[in-house]
């Protein structure tokens, strides 16, 4: 019988994709062993975000390179996870193909709402409501705390943005990120930190769901001299976007199920990774506007950066004030700072959104840094 040695590395979610290996294998015909020195193929399940993991990796094929130099009949071989370069992939085809830029920003609306729909696929793909929601112990005091990050904290900001006098574009880029939901890929991250994964999905759900509500009062802070009219109608595109995103994807899940059809879930990830490249490269034509300067690239890029950081300081803050465990103390500074701003793509009127289509594509990269530097920050935390 053939052989296999398995060593997983990395987060818990690389651990269930090494299980789910390890069972394909078992299931045609090898046998794992627990030494490398017994198996005819050495595997390497490793992580691609988390710069621990990545250095892990690194010592243990060397070791068992030196088992394959022993038997040269042995196979090694490396897999795992390397979204990490998805979005930097987006950053540099925005910047170095404009042509491919310009195209792909009318088909931002579309992306987002294709993300939410993949979102949605991912969350239900082998769970029910009720499981996710948890019991209304746990539910109910989330329903504050949600409304405390996306309509109290944005009304907070703007109120002292606008009394220290900073420019509008930063009142702007602070009040719209506070005020928007976690972005689809919060859980991922909280569990790549060993976070509270449960607390973020929740988090993710109810925040996206209350949003039309939320965004009300900011939006009326924001533009004060708009009719009603104007307020109310970005509130309802945003509605009809949630709605048919989450509708759409609540019926494939209700077919698959009838029909026992297994969704897959590494299928659904690839696919919102490549819409999220595609969005970013859309972004990035502000970058290639002739009105755009190098100095205004980084400073929307240090502006993106304070806000994103600042924003998880103050979630982490407020948690170990209310002497939350580590785990929900995790959870909270991810979803404070990593909000889908993105989401007023398709809702606020172009002219709006102009001057803050920059800031948004640069927002996107302190996010892709959350697991690498957060894993260092979080892990301070007792």
């Amino acid at each position: 019988m053939r052989t296999f040695h398995l060593v997983s590395l990395g987060c818990p979610k690389n651990l269930v994709d090494s299980e789910v290996v390890y069972g394909l294998l078992e299931k045609n015909g090898w046998k794992g062993v627990d030494e490398p020195g017994d198996g005819d193929v050495l595997l390497v399940n490793t992580c691609g975000f988390i710069q621990s993991a990545v250095e892990e990796s690194i010592e243990e094929i060397l070791t068992l390179s030196g088992y394959k130099e022993q038997s040269p009949e042995k196979k090694l071989a490396v897999i795992g996870c390397h979204g990490r370069w998805v979005l930097p992939g987006g950053l540099m085809a925005g910047i170095a193909l404009p042509w491919a830029a310009q195209p792909m920003r009318a088909a931002i609306p579309a992306c987002i709402g294709l993300l939410l729909f993949t979102a949605v696929l991912r969350i239900f793909a082998d769970a029910q409501l009720p499981d996710i929601i948890g019991s209304r112990r746990t539910f109910m005091p989330l329903i504050g705390r949600v409304l405390l990050s996306q309509l109290a904290l944005p009304c907070v900001l703007f109120l002292i943005g606008t009394a220290a006098g900073l420019p509008l574009i930063w009142v702007l880029a602070m009040t719209l990120v506070a005020a928007a939901p976690p972005i689809s890929g919060c859980p991922n991250l909280v569990l790549l930190m060993q976070g509270d994964a449960a607390l973020a999905l929740r988090w993710l759900m109810l925040g996206t769901a209350v949003l039309p509500i939320t965004c009300l009062p900011v939006l009326y802070f924001l533009y004060p001299d708009q009719p009603v009219s104007a307020m109310v109608q970005p509130s309802l595109v945003l509605l009809l976007l949630i709605g048919v995103s989450v509708g759409l994807a609540l019926l494939v899940i209700r077919i698959t199920r009838k029909y026992s059809v297994v969704l897959n879930k590494q299928a659904i990830d690839g696919v919102s990774a490549l819409v999220l490249a595609l969005m970013v490269i859309g972004l990035m034509s502000a970058f290639h506007s002739p009105d755009t300067s190098m100095s205004d690239v980084v400073d929307m890029l240090l502006l993106a950066i304070l806000i994103n950081a600042g924003l998880q300081c103050l979630g982490v803050f407020g948690s170990r004030i209310l002497k939350y465990e580590k785990t929900r103390t995790i959870s909270t500074g991810v979803v404070y700072g990593n909000r889908n701003i993105a989401l007023y793509l398709t809702a606020l009127p172009v002219v709006q959104m102009e001057p803050l289509l920059l800031f948004i594509a640069c927002y996107q990269v302190p996010m892709y840094l959350t697991p690498l530097i957060g894993d260092l920050f979080y892990r301070r935390l007792e």
